[in-house]
């Protein structure tokens, strides 16, 4: 598995954790996006327990990935069905490392975030980022 998709996992888990509440939700969900991206739960445990060998490299990464990260990032913060200023936060910071301008990021974030909820099918989302970037 690709370095920059196991620093993902492993920010998939601190965004579930920024709350302090872990929800067995959560915890499935995440397993259901590895699933998605042909990663074992085993895969998944191996990131999260040795999270230090793990190197994320941004200029790696299209614009499209990195709205597919937030977006994910954003099933998570629905997982538990509330939003808490901590995972706002947190997914806003994510927003800033991967490089979005500052001007954007509460309309990238509150559009993701939206279609979260309205569940709105990944590549939906993206196919709609593709056409407006």
């Amino acid at each position: 598995m690709e370095e920059n998709l196991k620093a993902h996992f492993l920010n998939l888990y601190h965004m579930a954790l920024c709350d302090i509440k872990f929800t067995e939700s959560e915890l499935v969900l995440l397993y259901s996006i590895g699933a998605e991206k042909g990663i074992s739960k085993e895969e998944i445990n191996s990131i999260l327990v040795k999270p230090d060998i793990i190197n994320f490299n941004i200029e790696n990464t299209s614009v499209i990935e990195r709205i597919e990260y937030l977006y994910d990032f954003a099933r998570i913060i629905w997982a538990d069905a509330k939003i808490t200023d901590e995972e706002t936060g947190l997914i806003k910071c994510f927003a800033k490392i991967f490089e979005f301008k500052k001007e954007n990021l509460d309309a990238i974030i509150n559009f993701l975030l939206d279609e979260v909820k309205k569940g709105t099918p990944k590549e939906e989302v993206l196919k709609i980022v593709q056409e407006n970037i």
